[in-house]
């Protein structure tokens, strides 16, 4: 499966950029595609449909649990998706040294936006195979290729 890696500047006067992980919608299975939201990849990745971390990861249970009992598991997912969108982000641009991804993040330079598209492992339902382990993600925990650019600031 690819993931799709982007840095964009939020315009104003600070140096302020989204970084995201999203998984292109294309690369996940008719039937969980069918379970999912899209959303449109940032404009430096061309906008076409992606999903989040978040609804990749999920157990096939989640989806099956009715809304108003999703609660629990839903932040329990959100939080790991977030965690292993932090470990590519940082994988792909050393800049971003948050401990988990913020919304926005201020750089001390301007390096504009820059996108990456690599491979990883399949982590369709992989949310109890990675909840096992507590310790943050690594690069190799996700299957990000080896050869996957990093781009510095």
């Amino acid at each position: 499966m690819d993931i799709i890696v982007t840095r964009t500047r939020i315009r104003g006067t600070l140096p302020f950029y989204e970084y995201r992980a999203l998984v292109p919608a294309e690369d996940i299975g008719t039937d969980r595609r069918a379970l999912v939201s899209c959303v449109a990849a940032p404009r430096v990745a061309g906008r076409l449909a992606c999903v989040r971390l978040a609804q990749i990861i999920a157990p096939d249970r989640y989806f099956l649990i009715p809304d108003g009992r999703r609660r629990a598991l839903a932040a329990n997912i959100g939080l790991l998706a977030k965690r292993l969108e932090t470990a590519a982000v940082r994988t792909i641009f050393p800049e971003m040294t948050a401990d988990l991804l913020p919304v926005v993040f201020l750089l001390d330079s301007d390096p504009g936006d820059a996108c990456t598209w690599t491979s990883i492992k399949d982590l369709t339902a992989a949310f109890d195979r990675l909840a096992a382990n507590p310790s943050m993600p690594t690069a190799s925990d996700l299957g990000l290729a080896a050869d996957c650019a990093r781009q510095a600031a």
